[in-house]
């Protein structure tokens, strides 16, 4: 059984991915003590310049850019976006995330004393001209060190940061692009087959109408020559057809065919045909009474009997027909044999099928159901016309 594919919504990719990136934190990370919620916020709100580039790229640079052929100016404007919103966020981060939990204990490990001055009422009283009474005013400390006591960045950490956020940024860009780029391709390739498939479906329509016309004209000019000869025949021949056009109106109009009412038509438009041709035609067919009844295309080998009554019989001379059909593992084999007359010694034109819809039509529906998987051998010998189909099974 042929299993479909089917594309997973993209928002449920996008969705699951982000729900990678909100536990990340919690696997990576201790809360262990009080305020874990208010760390847990703090960290996803380092996400923030993340989200916002996905969310720029997502609704307005694939659909209005890339989608619409403009790579380059895509790929400039999602290098000015995510270079603006780095910059952004690394100008507003000392006071965004000022209160960050994870950002006091660092200064407060970096010096003890941090802060504490503030939480003494006398402490501006008791120092000189009313500054903080704070140790850091008496110990010599480096630029850098002063910077880091105050929670800003050192410049070395700022360009650090800026990187960092920036590539980051690109790497999620990148995977919203892919995954973006990769559904879309999978939607337009789903619309190519089916719209392929229709196609083929509506060609192979086409070719098999075709094919009942011109097996219905052949077989009336049958009848009707059945009618002045024995009308009993004729009668019966009526009956017959009917079956034969229930057979192509209803049944072969599904596409598919079992190989059990393939069969019967083909013995049912043989045996038809045998009424009009005499006696010293000699029609032989060989068709197996046990069998694997899978399902085939219908009307494949119709084309070949018609143009052996309609091309190897003459009262004339001796003729002879030869049909037949053998079921293999996995194919299928139809044999027809006429015998050449005088009047036709062009191999092609023996058999009838080189002209019209005959061998065309034939050899366009078995590339439409097969494509090379096929086998059509069309010879001769001293004496007859052959023909050799071999289709899988």
């Amino acid at each position: 059984m042929k299993i479909r594919a089917t594309k997973t919504p993209e928002f449920i990719i996008y969705l699951f991915l982000w729900l990678i990136f909100l536990i990340i934190p919690l696997i990576t990370n201790n809360y262990s003590v009080k305020g874990d919620f208010i760390r847990i916020c703090y960290d996803w709100l380092k996400m923030l310049p993340f989200v916002i580039v996905f969310f720029i790229n997502s609704l307005w640079l694939l659909p209005r850019l890339l989608f619409r052929g403009n790579t380059n100016k895509y790929l400039f404007v999602l290098l000015l976006t995510t270079l603006i919103v780095a910059t952004t966020f690394q100008v507003i981060g000392p006071v965004l995330y000022k209160n960050d939990p994870k950002l006091l204990e660092q200064r407060i490990l970096q010096d003890p004393q941090w802060g504490r001055g503030e939480m003494k009422p006398d402490a501006s009283e008791h120092s000189p001209n009313n500054a903080p009474a704070s140790p850091e005013l008496f110990k010599p400390r480096s630029e850098d060190g002063f910077l880091q006591s105050r929670g800003i960045p050192t410049p070395n950490q700022s360009i650090f940061l800026f990187i960092n956020t920036f590539l980051i940024s690109l790497l999620v860009a990148g995977f919203n692009t892919a995954i973006a780029v990769t559904n879309r391709w999978f939607t337009e390739e789903q619309a190519r087959k089916e719209i392929e498939k229709e196609r083929i479906q509506s060609e192979l329509s086409f070719l098999q109408n075709q094919v009942s016309p011109h097996f219905f004209m052949n077989t009336l000019n049958n009848i009707h020559a059945l009618i002045d000869a024995d009308q009993g025949l004729a009668q019966n021949a009526v009956l017959k057809l009917s079956e034969m056009m229930r057979y192509l109106l209803y049944d072969s109009g599904r596409g598919t065919t079992t190989l059990a009412k393939e069969i019967e038509f083909l013995m049912s438009y043989i045996k038809l045909m045998q009424l009009r041709v005499d006696e010293s035609v000699k029609v032989n067919f060989e068709f197996p009474s046990e069998f694997s009844n899978v399902n085939i295309p219908p009307l494949l080998f119709i084309s070949f009997i018609e143009n052996a009554f309609k091309h190897g019989v003459s009262y004339m001379e001796p003729s002879s027909l030869s049909f037949k059909l053998v079921q293999e593992i996995n194919s299928l084999e139809f044999i027809a044999v006429n015998s050449i007359l005088g009047d036709h010694n062009d191999p092609a034109g023996g058999i009838g099928i080189h002209k019209g819809l005959g061998l065309e039509n034939i050899k366009k529906r078995l590339k439409l159901l097969y494509g090379d998987k096929y086998q059509l051998i069309i010879g001769q010998t001293d004496h007859d016309f052959n023909v050799k189909l071999v289709i899988p099974t």
